[in-house]
């Protein structure tokens, strides 16, 4: 494994990043704890050609700043009051673009994940969904704005062994109806072999 460069977050093409995530390490360091695992889906969020991020920001209007910032923070915000959605901000300051990572194969603090998440020695679906995978790394909207460059809190790292295009599966996005026709744009990506 090796760091991810700043420039791979300062990207304009977010829906690249999402694609480009897919196979690298997502770790946190919380409390002295590291818990981590294989990014095995992301989702693409663009202000400029997103109907989805234009209403996500109508609706949070404080999000904007977190957003807007340079890629390479972390963006995370709660759904239903409880839920947290991590996510990692793109392309240059101004612009607010996003990856939503929703779901890791887990491989480091297995034990330490599956006490977050309240279960027994089962790792079944551990990760599986966004907040599934928020709770098991402890990432919560504390650490909004957090930078994923000095790989102290949260920080994604390089996977060694190459992930070929046809390995990774697009699709439409998931519970965004409201986007209307932009709902249908392919913009989720999943390692083939962790598709249901």
């Amino acid at each position: 494994m090796s760091n991810i460069p700043p420039s791979f977050y300062t990207d304009s093409d977010v829906v690249n990043v999402a694609r480009s995530l897919i196979g690298n390490f997502l770790f946190s360091k919380i409390d002295g704890v590291l818990t981590g695992g294989v990014i095995v889906e992301t989702e693409a969020y663009c202000e400029s050609r997103d109907l989805a991020m234009q209403k996500h920001l109508a609706r949070r209007p404080s999000s904007v700043e977190a957003l807007k910032r340079q890629g390479g923070v972390a963006y995370i915000y709660t759904v239903y009051g409880y839920h947290s959605m991590f996510n990692i901000v793109t392309n240059e300051s101004n612009y607010a673009d996003s990856v939503l990572i929703r779901a890791i194969a887990p491989t480091i603090g297995l034990e330490t994940m599956r006490e977050r998440r309240g279960l027994g020695t089962s790792s079944h679906n551990l990760c599986s969904g966004p907040a599934k995978m928020s709770q098991a790394l402890a990432l919560t909207p504390v650490l909004n704005g957090v930078s994923l460059l000095d790989k102290t809190t949260v920080w994604v790292e390089d996977n060694a062994i190459p992930i070929s295009t046809n390995q990774i599966a697009s699709s439409p996005r998931i519970g965004i109806d409201y986007a209307e026709h932009d709902a249908q744009l392919p913009w989720r990506f999943t390692l083939d072999s962790a598709r249901k």
